[in-house]
């Protein structure tokens, strides 16, 4: 089996930094700002959250589609370029002149339904293409390294262009059209470029296609016939659906209800990434070590409490919300990186696309369902004003602690994944305790050179 060559790694990390700085422009703050611009209230900002997740649906055709012809990397280069070139129709779609909002809305919505689908699409191809490239042993280290770099893409993307929004804010007024078209315009040019190293990577000259006269449906049942991956999809359902029951509403939170600018928001996000950023490579490496699960294990813990201490956070508090941010970027790194590995870990690699796509699948009807349901409940049912004991709570504080309690309960059915080779709750500990403190200097090196961490890769994968 081919695997990734120096120069592969190269363009892969290059692709990656660029496509999270067109993600990064077209979502978070800057999408959720974007409806606040238009007007848009909490159910449709629930519906446009949910968007992302709805459209996996997309990948199981895709993924019959790959494993019959196995042109994958075809299918990312059109899924993604149509899905970045979109959002230029997004925003010509805001500027229309048009008698009623609603018409706009359904426009802009069904726009970046189009976006994500094809996005979806490409995703699940291009997870396919890449980690049949990837040893099994060397997952956490690539992916962990890549994810870093994009978190250090992201993060540039978020102070340069939150800055920016709030300097055109306040230049020109209440008429933010020109600074989001700055920002969308941008996130396009960086979605090409990505695009353009995404086209360097090679591909396997023959990839593992359907041989066999078994139907869409056989295929698509093969990873539920599997005890533990069917364990597994349950808990990402469950866990997603809690996580982003709140998850899409921080934003919100963040702009109306604590009345931070964007460059608050954009600084807190650059201190969120730079956790996020060393933990990427920290958790990848402990996860080579224990595995995926133990790191989800000790992880999850600082997620499920997050939601209950922004319950508390005042509009004139600093500390706090820094800290939330750094200890957020710490524990969601390893939340993130090692639930994607622990579904290469348990899938075979013939058929994985199936796997890879019931797996986003699960995670995208939780995530999908659960901002709907928060949205429509802080649009309709929950009061504005909520007294208990002597304290008052608004509507997006009684969602902020239904998600944590939700979260601490999907982590119950963790415990009927099983990994191989995972390590102890024990043994995890031990392991973290004999962790060497960061060194800065060293640390952070990588960061200003990638060039050493594809160096560093590829000797490890020589060796």
């Amino acid at each position: 089996m081919k695997f990734l060559t120096k120069e592969d790694v190269k363009n892969s990390f290059y692709d990656g930094m660029f496509a999270n700085m067109f993600t990064t422009l077209t979502g978070g703050m800057f999408l959720t700002g974007f409806a606040i611009y238009l007007g848009m209230n909490e159910s449709l900002i629930g519906v446009v959250a949910a968007m992302p997740f709805i459209v996996t649906v997309f990948q199981l055709p895709v993924s019959y589609l790959i494993e019959k012809r196995g042109r994958r990397k075809r299918m990312v280069l059109w899924g993604a370029g149509i899905a970045r070139i979109t959002w230029l129709l997004i925003l010509t779609a805001a500027m229309l002149p048009v008698s009623s909002p609603t018409i706009r809305y359904l426009l802009i919505v069904g726009l970046i339904f189009i976006s994500y689908a094809f996005l979806s699409a490409g995703n699940v191809a291009w997870l396919s293409w890449t980690s049949e490239l990837i040893p099994d042993e060397m997952l956490g280290n690539f992916f962990g390294t890549r994810n870093m770099l994009c978190a250090f893409a992201g993060l540039i993307a978020t102070v340069i262009f939150g800055n920016l929004l709030d300097f055109m804010k306040n230049y020109f007024r209440d008429d933010q059209a020109a600074a989001f078209s700055v920002i969308f315009v941008s996130a396009v040019v960086f979605g090409v470029l990505s695009l353009y190293f995404l086209n360097r990577v090679s591909e396997p000259r023959r990839c593992a296609v359907i041989t066999d006269d078994r139907s869409f449906r056989k295929l698509m049942e093969l990873p539920l016939k599997i005890p533990n991956f069917r364990n597994f999809l349950l808990f990402v359902f469950l866990w997603n659906f809690s996580v982003y029951f709140a998850t899409p509403f921080f934003t919100l939170y963040w702009l109306r209800d604590l009345q931070f600018s964007y460059s608050t928001v954009a600084i807190l996000g650059m201190l969120s990434s730079f956790a996020d950023i060393a933990g990427m490579k920290f958790w990848g490496v402990i996860s080579d070590k224990v595995g995926n699960k133990a790191v989800i294990r000790v992880t999850a813990c600082g997620v499920v409490i997050l939601p209950l201490i922004w319950v508390w956070v005042k509009p004139d508090s600093i500390i706090l919300p820094v800290l939330l941010h750094v200890v957020g970027g710490g524990v969601w790194a390893g939340v993130t990186l090692c639930t994607g590995n622990l579904m290469l870990r348990i899938s075979p690699r013939d058929n994985r696309s199936f796997f890879l796509s019931l797996y986003n699948i699960a995670g995208g009807f939780g995530a999908a369902a659960a901002p709907i349901l928060s949205g429509l409940a802080l649009s309709y049912l929950i009061p504005p004003d909520i007294h208990i004991l002597s304290g008052t709570f608004i509507p997006l504080h009684i969602v902020f602690l239904l998600s944590a309690l939700m979260r601490l309960g999907s982590l119950f059915f963790l415990r009927y994944v099983h990994e191989p080779g995972e390590a102890s709750m024990g043994e995890t500990v031990r392991i973290l305790k004999k962790v060497r403190v960061l060194n800065i200097r060293k640390g952070f090196s990588h960061i200003l050179h990638p060039f050493m961490e594809i160096s560093k890769y590829m000797s490890q994968r020589n060796n």
